[in-house]
């Protein structure tokens, strides 16, 4: 499979509080072909009962009522094959290390870059059927 091409069956869970940016993700990836729900706050994940059915995780970092790296640590304890996307305004603060702890799969900085963001999705879900290590996109 090419690294951009969608696995059968995709899907996202997309947990981003700012909503022009949830909105603009949302358009891009379904235009590249994935399912994707959306969530803006760790308060709104309350329904979601079994994660394994999702293909891909990506959680902001900074939400209003607890941070990305908790409900990463969730998704992760729930299911080792999905992969789970950190995104993040902060380089600094031990924030790498902290996803590396929680299981996360890779940890992109803001400003996202779209290319950056589709190209992970596809070499990450490539390799989802066994563990990965952690990936740091560095800020430009």
């Amino acid at each position: 499979m090419e690294t951009n091409q969608v696995p059968a069956g995709a899907r996202v869970a997309l947990i981003e509080n700012d909503v022009p940016l949830r909105e603009a993700l949302v358009l891009f990836l379904r235009v590249k072909g994935w399912s994707v729900d959306t969530f803006g706050s760790g308060d709104e994940l309350a329904g979601v009962v079994n994660w394994g059915e999702y293909t891909v995780v990506i959680c902001n970092f900074a939400l209003p009522t607890e941070n990305g790296l908790s409900v990463l640590r969730r998704v992760r304890e729930a299911s080792d094959k999905v992969v789970t996307v950190l995104i993040t305004s902060y380089p600094g603060g031990g924030i790498p290390a902290q996803a590396e702890s929680a299981g996360v799969d890779r940890v992109l900085f803001k400003p996202l870059s779209t290319m950056e963001l589709v190209e992970s999705l596809g070499a990450l879900t490539e390799n989802r059927s066994g563990r990965r290590s952690m990936e740091l996109v560095s800020p430009r």
